[in-house]
């Protein structure tokens, strides 16, 4: 089996006493109840651990149709969130950023970055892992793109539409 399909190591395999971030088993519920250090310890616990829970992550949202999404496995895009994962257009003019609670930010963010950088806006905040929002949200996002709206027009849209769920 692949290293990206290994199962999620069940307890009682061997994890150390007490070691609870290697008996957690990821699933939705899992990680709508962790909290900024829990994510911080699966980080903490190793790059398989890390692209495990990124992609439990990635499992749960929607991504619009031609976008692209690319989970971050070591610091590619800062290394600054325990999880991040970039929703980008094929054009690649901008791109939305999942960012999960860790030591910068105890809440889930919706980032919308423009190619060059700048501007940026936190479009949406979570207090828990809400997949169904932020599917919204990026499905909001490709409509406004594909009817030709800016990116300035697309964040403030999109902070009016997704503010905190």
């Amino acid at each position: 089996m692949p290293p990206d399909e290994q199962p999620h190591r069940p307890a009682g395999d061997g994890a150390a006493e007490g070691d609870t971030v290697m008996k957690t088993e990821l699933t939705l519920n899992a990680l709508q109840s962790m909290n900024a250090q829990e994510y911080e310890e699966i980080r903490a616990a190793g790059s398989d651990m890390r692209r495990n829970l990124t992609h439990e992550v990635m499992r749960e949202v929607d991504a619009p149709a031609n976008w692209m999404m690319n989970g971050e496995y070591g610091s590619e895009f800062g290394g600054f969130f325990p999880v991040q994962v970039r929703f980008t257009p094929a054009h690649e003019r901008f791109h939305l950023a999942l960012c999960s609670p860790g030591d910068v930010s105890q809440l889930w963010m919706l980032v919308l970055v423009n190619g060059g950088g700048q501007p940026f806006a936190v479009v949406q905040v979570q207090h828990i892992f809400t997949p169904v929002a932020i599917s919204h949200t990026l499905a909001l996002a490709a409509t406004l793109d594909a009817q030709g709206y800016s990116v300035n027009d697309i964040i403030h849209i999109l902070m009016a539409e997704g503010g905190q769920a």
